[in-house]
C-alpha cells in the first residue's frame, strides 16, 4: 500500500513493528524481504514519484573541502532515491577490500567476503542480473561469439574487469518495484514524510518513534519496535547527528565518528590509447548478450597492489571526443530549452560530469574547430548513416579512496524548510589517493605496451594543472562505519548502531572502505543480510512475548 503523506490528519499516531526511513535502493530492498511476514512494516519516503523542486531543495548544503558538485544534485529525493540517476553498473568488492591492509590505514571490515558471498548472490537475482560471474573467464565463449575477446595480457599484471549493468526494466527501482509496493499487505509505503526527529528512551539506548513531517507543516508520529535508516551516506549521518536531545552529540557518536571518513569514488579522465588490435570489449560502452548487459575495463591484481602499496583500482576507456564538438554540446545544454530542463546533470556510463569550462573557452575551442563542427553539424542535418571513428579512447580512472576521518559531513547553522540544520560536506583527498591513480596508469600503460596491444599516453602528472579534471561519481561512504568496536566506528558487524538495541543503519554509509566497484550491489547484498536479522530478531522478540503471554 502506497499512502502520500499529505493525506494524514495532524498529530496521528502511526504505530508499525518495523519503520524503514527512506525509499531508494536499501530501503526498497528491505521492505521487498520483508513482505508477507507476520508483522507491519512502513516506508518514510521524503519525495513522491518523481523530481519534485521543494523537494530537492532540503538535500542543499554546503561544500567545504575538494570542489564537489552542489549537494543538491547529488542525490535523489523521491521513491527510488538515487537509483533514478544512476547508470546500473554493477560488480561485488573484491576480497581486498574486505581486509585490514598494513598500507590503508583504518582498513578491513568485521565480516569477510565469503560471509557476504551468499547475500551476493540473492542480491544478483535481486537487481536482475546475470549469472554470479564476474571472472572475465566465465564469459570467454559468450564474448567469443560477439567478438569481443579479451586483450593477451598477463593478467599477473593488468586483469580484464567485468560489470554486469542492471536492465532497463530494472534500473528504478521505484519504478521497477512500485507494483510490488503497491500490492504487499505488509508494508505500507509513506510519500512525502519526512522524519524531523529520531525520539529514544531516557538513556538513548533504544528509540521509541519519530516525528514526521510533510512540506505543508503537519506533523505525525511514527511508532515501531525496529527502525531502519537508509537516506545515504549524507543523509544517514545528518539525521544521527539532529537527534542530540537526549545524547548531546547525537546518536551513536560517543567517539565523535558520526559523519567521518566520507568516501567517494574518485574519476579522472587523463590519458589516451591507442590499440594495435581489435579491442571491442574494453572500447564498447556496453556489450549486450541477449538479456544481459556487460561492460569491461582494467584493474589490478591483489598481489600488485601489495606489491605497490595502491589502494584498489580500475579503468574504463571512453571514445576521444573533438574538442570543439564537446564545447558545442555544452554550449547548447547552457542555453535555455522550453522542454522542461533535466533535474539533474547529465549521466555518461553512470556517471555525472560537472560543467567546469567558461563560456568564453567553449567559444574559443568551437571557433579553433569549426571545421570539424560543421561537418557534424552537416552531417547530422543530412541524416547520414556514416559512423565516425573514435580518435583513440581516453582512460577513466576510478580510485578507491582511502579512509580519512577528516573527510566528514557536519551540521552546518544553515536550516532548510523543515527548520533542521543543513549539512557541510569537507571532502579530502590525500597522498595515497593521489599515488594509487598516477602509479596505477603507469602499470596499465607498461602492461599494455609490453604485450604489444596498445600504446597509452599519460597525461597525469605530480603537477596540480593535471588534475583538474577530477570528478567524482556520488558514491557516498564511509560516514557512519561498520567496526567491532565503538571506538573505530558508528554500527557493528549487523548494521545496528553502538550501544542501540533497535536502531539499524542501511546502505554504503556503513562501509569502512570503498574498493574501486559500484556501491550498489554491496548495498542491496548488505540490505538484505540486515532484512535476516532483522526477521530473526522479530521471531525472537514474538516468541518471548509468547512465552510471556502463556506464563512460560
Amino acid at each position: 500500500m502506497i499512502i502520500d503523506a499529505l493525506s494524514i490528519p495532524e498529530n496521528t499516531i502511526i504505530e508499525k513493528d518495523i519503520c524503514i526511513v527512506g525509499g531508494g535502493a536499501a530501503g526498497i530492498t528491505i521492505a521487498r524481504e520483508l513482505r508477507n511476514q507476520p508483522y507491519e512494516v512502513c516506508i518514510l519516503e521524503s519525495g513522491g514519484f518523481d523530481f519534485e523542486q521543494a523537494t530537492q531543495s532540503l538535500y542543499d548544503g554546503a561544500n567545504a573541502g575538494i570542489s564537489y558538485f552542489p549537494l543538491g544534485e547529488a542525490r535523489a529525493r523521491y521513491l527510488g532515491g538515487s537509483t533514478n540517476l544512476w547508470g546500473g553498473w554493477s560488480r561485488p568488492f573484491d576480497e581486498v577490500d574486505f581486509e585490514k591492509r598494513s598500507w590503508v590505514p583504518y582498513s578491513g571490515w568485521p565480516v569477510t567476503r565469503s560471509e557476504l558471498l551468499p547475500y551476493y548472490h540473492r542480491a544478483q537475482q535481486a537487481c536482475h542480473l546475470g549469472p554470479y560471474a564476474y571472472d572475465v573467464s566465465s564469459w570467454e565463449e559468450t564474448l567469443k561469439q560477439l567478438q569481443c575477446d579479451r586483450l593477451p595480457l598477463n593478467e599477473a599484471q593488468v586483469e580484464t574487469c567485468i560489470w554486469q549493468v542492471i536492465p532497463p526494466t530494472h534500473l528504478r527501482f521505484g519504478e521497477a518495484y512500485r507494483t510490488e509496493l503497491e500490492q504487499a499487505k505488509n508494508v505500507s509505503t509513506y510519500l512525502h514524510a519526512n522524519v524531523l526527529e529520531i525520539e529514544t528512551n531516557d538513556t538513548a539506548q533504544a528509540v521509541t518513534r519519530l516525528q514526521v513531517a510533510s512540506l505543508d507543516g503537519k506533523k505525525f508520529w511514527v511508532k515501531a519496535k525496529v527502525f531502519i535508516l537508509a537516506v545515504g551516506g549524507i543523509e544517514n549521518p545528518r539525521l544521527l547527528l539532529l537527534a542530540n536531545k537526549v545524547q548531546r552529540c547525537g546518536l551513536g557518536n560517543q567517539h565523535d565518528l558520526v559523519g567521518r571518513f566520507f568516501m567517494e569514488h574518485p574519476l579522472l579522465k587523463s590519458g589516451k590509447v591507442q590499440f594495435s588490435q581489435p579491442a571491442g570489449l574494453y572500447t564498447q560502452k556496453v556489450i549486450q548478450a541477449g538479456e544481459l548487459y556487460m561492460g569491461a575495463g582494467f584493474n589490478l591484481p591483489q598481489a600488485v597492489q601489495e606489491r605497490e602499496q595502491l589502494l584498489n583500482f580500475s579503468t574504463r576507456l571512453l571514445p576521444v571526443r573533438d574538442e570543439g564538438l564537446e564545447a558545442f554540446q555544452r554550449l547548447r545544454h547552457r542555453i535555455p530549452q522550453t522542454k522542461t530542463p533535466e533535474a539533474f546533470p547529465k549521466i555518461v556510463q553512470g556517471h555525472r560530469y560537472r560543467n567546469n569550462t567558461s563560456i568564453v573557452n567553449d567559444l574559443g575551442k568551437v571557433v579553433t574547430h569549426l571545421d570539424s563542427v560543421v561537418a557534424k553539424i552537416y552531417t547530422k542535418l543530412l541524416k547520414s548513416n556514416a559512423v565516425q571513428q573514435p580518435q583513440g579512447y581516453n582512460t577513466l580512472m576510478i580510485g578507491e579512496q582511502a579512509p580519512n576521518p577528516d573527510s566528514r559531513v557536519t551540521l552546518s547553522p544553515e536550516r532548510d524548510k523543515l527548520g533542521l540544520n543543513r549539512v557541510k560536506l569537507d571532502w579530502r583527498l590525500n597522498s595515497l589517493d593521489k599515488y594509487t591513480m598516477l602509479r596505477s596508469q603507469q602499470l596499465v600503460a607498461q602492461e599494455l605496451e609490453r604485450s604489444g596491444v596498445g600504446q597509452l599516453q599519460i597525461e597525469l602528472t605530480n603537477d596540480d594543472a593535471s588534475w583538474q579534471s577530477l570528478t567524482s561519481s556520488y558514491h557516498h561512504m564511509g560516514t557512519t562505519r561498520m567496526s567491532s568496536s565503538p571506538k573505530q566506528g558508528v554500527v557493528d558487524e549487523n548494521c545496528r548502531i553502538h550501544g542501540m538495541g533497535n536502531l539499524y543503519v542501511a546502505g554504503s554509509s556503513v562501509f569502512p572502505t570503498g574498493g574501486h566497484s559500484n556501491p550498489t550491489l554491496t548495498i542491496v547484498a548488505l540490505s538484505i543480510r540486515l532484512a535476516d536479522r532483522v526477521k530473526a530478531q522479530m521471531s525472537s522478540a514474538n516468541a518471548i512475548g509468547a512465552m510471556v503471554g502463556s506464563g512460560l
